[in-house]
């Protein structure tokens, strides 16, 4: 395994996915790629400015999210790249495991969206039951 996937979205499920991929990372010498996904917006109550301030706004969580995240991998000495994904977060993160042929997808169990917690999971749900490769959910 060369190559690790780990998805991140700045709950502290993700941040419990990340410490887990660390470790792996260390134990099998990989590279870890952290993914962050935007989600798309579907909101028509928006006018298209207010769309794109918010969705400027997402993007810039998500960076200062993976810049945490590379100041964490940097004290451990792991070697990574950060990648911001945009779309439906599951399908973002299957294609870029695919794109990126890494050999192990890690995911936390639940993202930091209230929907998402509803559903328990949807996001991981959906990873591990169309994943063509080992997907690792951390609680």
């Amino acid at each position: 395994m060369k190559k690790i996937l780990v998805a991140h979205d700045g709950s502290k499920y993700a941040q419990k996915a990340l410490k887990k991929a660390m470790e792996m990372a260390v134990q099998f010498e990989a590279t870890l790629i952290v993914l962050a996904v935007i989600p798309e917006l579907h909101l028509t109550e928006l006018t298209p400015l207010d769309q794109v301030r918010l969705r400027e706004a997402m993007e810039q969580e998500a960076k200062k999210n993976l810049a945490r995240a590379r100041t964490q991998l940097k004290k451990k000495s792991v070697a990574s790249r950060t990648i911001v994904g945009q779309g439906n977060a599951a399908e973002v993160i299957l294609e870029t495991a695919r794109k990126q042929r890494v050999g192990l997808i890690v995911i936390g169990s639940h993202g930091r969206h209230g929907v998402e917690r509803f559903l328990l999971g949807s996001v991981s749900t959906k990873v591990v039951e169309h994943a063509d490769r080992p997907v690792m959910v951390v609680k």
